[in-house]
Parts: structure tokens; C-alpha cells; sequence
């Protein structure tokens, strides 16, 4: 069931453009560059990980509950499930730079047992690809993707999932049973509901949808589009 919140259509724009313009915030008070250096710091990586100069592959293992938060400067970033206890992160790199490895991109990598948080802070000309596959069971899921496109399999990832992207495209992949609520804000831009029934929305755009399931997805995005396709 679709809802329209065109009551307040106004109200619901400036809180979308404040939510992801404070992704730039975010960027430079947490020390995340988004330009063309590398990060000053980066994570301490642990002796089974692969790093070379285009390639990282990482797993840790993530306890049950725990929360996760993806921060990703610019790439092409796609977001699995698993039934399996472990965040896998995976960066391919079309352009590596000289005398650098994919892992001196990983600014931060935090697991605890209340949650994981990661940043990678890319650049846009090492052209990344970023797979990440985290346990199905994941109670709450934040994603920031300052550039790039965004892919969601959301019907194999369960709880909260807020995903903020400030400029890109973003396909979301879910059945109505993968969701209890759906919200889509596009500040400029366009919206696509390729499901059976859907509509297209373009400019701003704002819409919600009721499913029968569990938790909630909130899709933000400043600049660019959403596409909603369902789930084979």
C-alpha cells in the first residue's frame, strides 16, 4: 500500500536535505577526506586479510543484534544478506594508484559487541567497486554513500535500514514482505517504481509505502534517483 505524504510536502523536503547534507558534515568533522588523498590513518588490518594494490577482502565476525554503519566516500556499492555471523567487505579497485594498496582506503574499522563501523574513504578516479555482505540478522543498518550507486538487497537483511546517499543512484531490491514501512525522500531528482503497480515520481520526491514485514527502510537522496524493483 502506497502512502502520500503530500500533506506536508515542504516540511518533508528540508528535513531530507538537512538529513543528507549533513553527510558533507559528517565527512568533515569525523575526518573523512572524500577527495582525491588518501586518508591520513587507516585501519589496522588483521593477518588473513587480502590487500594488494586493487584488491581488499576482509570478514569479521559480528555478534548477534549488533548494529552496523557504512561510510563510503565514492563508489559503486552493493549491500547483501548472509545467514552467517560475519560482515565480508570486499573493494576492487579499475584504476589503483601507484605504491598504494586498496587497504590504505580503510580509514576505520571498529567491531564491538554492541556493533561494526566502517569507513572507506575512496576517491573517485580509483573507480571502486565495494561489496559488502553482512549477517542477515543485522538489528540496525546505517548507510552514507557521499557519491556513486547503491545497490539493496533489502529482502535479505532484516531491522532498521536508513540509507543516505548525496549524489548517485540507488536500487532497491525488496518484496513488500521485507518491510513493515518504506519511505523514499529525493530532494532533486527522480523516483522509479518498477514493481507491479508502481508509479514514477520525478523533481521532489516523496513517498511511503506500507509492507508485511518487519522493520523499516528509509531511502535519502539529494541528488539523483531511486529505483524500487522487487525481489525474484
Amino acid at each position: 500500500m502506497k502512502t502520500n505524504r503530500g500533506c506536508r510536502p515542504v516540511l518533508h523536503y528540508l528535513i531530507a536535505s538537512c538529513l543528507l547534507l549533513g553527510t558533507y558534515a559528517f565527512a568533515d568533522s569525523d575526518s573523512m577526506n572524500c577527495n582525491e588523498k588518501p586518508p591520513a590513518i587507516h585501519a589496522t588490518l588483521a593477518p588473513a586479510d587480502q590487500n594488494s594494490a586493487g584488491h581488499l577482502q576482509l570478514s569479521r565476525k559480528i555478534a548477534a543484534g549488533a548494529s552496523i554503519s557504512l561510510n563510503v566516500c565514492d563508489a559503486d556499492l552493493t549491500i547483501k544478506g548472509s545467514n552467517g555471523d560475519q560482515l565480508q567487505v570486499t573493494v576492487d579497485l579499475g584504476n589503483p594508484v601507484a605504491k598504494l594498496n586498496a587497504g590504505d582506503y580503510l580509514q576505520v574499522l571498529e567491531v564491538t559487541p554492541q556493533g561494526a563501523r566502517l569507513k572507506l574513504d575512496l576517491p573517485k578516479r580509483v573507480r571502486a567497486k565495494v561489496l559488502i555482505v553482512m549477517p542477515a540478522a543485522t538489528d540496525d543498518m546505517e548507510v552514507n554513500l557521499v557519491r556513486g550507486d547503491l545497490t539493496l538487497e533489502a529482502d535479505r537483511i532484516a531491522g532498521e535500514r536508513n540509507i543516505n546517499v548525496v549524489r548517485g543512484h540507488m536500487d532497491f531490491l525488496g518484496n513488500p514482505d521485507s518491510y513493515e514501512g518504506l519511505h523514499v525522500n529525493v530532494v532533486m531528482g527522480s523516483m522509479h517504481d518498477h514493481r507491479k503497480g508502481g508509479e514514477d515520481h520525478h523533481f521532489m520526491v516523496s513517498q511511503s509505502y506500507g509492507g508485511t514485514g518487519k522493520g523499516s527502510v528509509d531511502i535519502n537522496v539529494v541528488m539523483g534517483s531511486v529505483d524500487l524493483k522487487a525481489w525474484d
